[in-house]
């Protein structure tokens, strides 16, 4: 194993490099020969651990993005649903404003794209991991009765994961232009979401006096169509 003068492996110093310059440049910097500068090393120490940009990067969207499973794996709470999708959404903003700029290579870049089928079960680049991982909070509220029992949960997760996502990349390309802070975005949607699944109350229950005066209004011929 390589190392830098400090000790510190010359693989790690590499993926060190190319989520730095990824984050600070973009795809467009994050070329070898200036990840290699940015970890002190040749270019020919690059492709002595990686066989290319494609394998560096599917390293590190494997290795250095934040686990997906792992966020939402603590045992399910005894909450409210409000506090429920609230917790979640905070979780998924948290989640996807740190994977956003990783995430954002990979969509542009179609040879990386390709390079890395079958996406990585896993990681952010495995999104259905993280749909499971709300599905299951969302179906424990159902169980417990803290929803409708018709709730689809499956919609309701992915609309979670849509609108955080949406938020993490519109605060990207535009930082100064979105209108609501964190804590009001995970507020607003955390309760708009929870009131969609949330128990409906039934009709309100008639008396048997209005029930039959009901009945005998039906009954009773319309005066003006006669």
């Amino acid at each position: 194993m390589s190392t830098t003068a400090h000790g510190y492996p010359t693989r790690a110093r590499l993926l060190d490099a190319a989520e730095h310059l990824l984050r600070e440049r973009g795809l467009a910097g994050a070329t070898t020969k200036a990840i290699a500068a940015d970890a002190q090393c040749s270019e020919a120490a690059l492709y002595k651990h990686f066989t290319g940009k494609v394998d560096l990067l599917g390293a590190l969207l494997r290795e250095r993005l934040p686990a997906a499973g792992a966020l939402l794996s603590q045992p399910v709470r005894e909450e409210d649903a409000e506090a429920c999708c609230v917790r979640l959404v905070r979780q998924l903003v948290w989640f996807y404003e740190q994977s956003m700029p990783l995430i954002g290579a990979l969509f542009a870049d179609h040879a990386l794209l390709a390079g890395l089928r079958p996406l990585p079960y896993g990681t952010a680049a495995a999104p259905d991991e993280l749909l499971e991982a709300v599905v299951r909070h969302l179906r424990a509220l159902r169980e417990r009765g803290g929803i409708r029992a018709e709730a689809d949960v499956g919609a309701a997760a992915a609309l979670l994961l849509g609108v955080c996502f949406q938020r993490a990349t519109l605060t990207h390309v535009a930082p100064e232009g979105w209108p609501w802070s964190t804590e009001e975005f995970t507020a607003a949607v955390g309760r708009a979401v929870a009131a969609s699944l949330a128990v409906r109350p039934g009709p309100a229950r008639q008396s048997r006096h209005d029930t039959d005066a009901d009945h005998a209004a039906h009954a009773a011929p319309c005066k003006e169509l006669e």
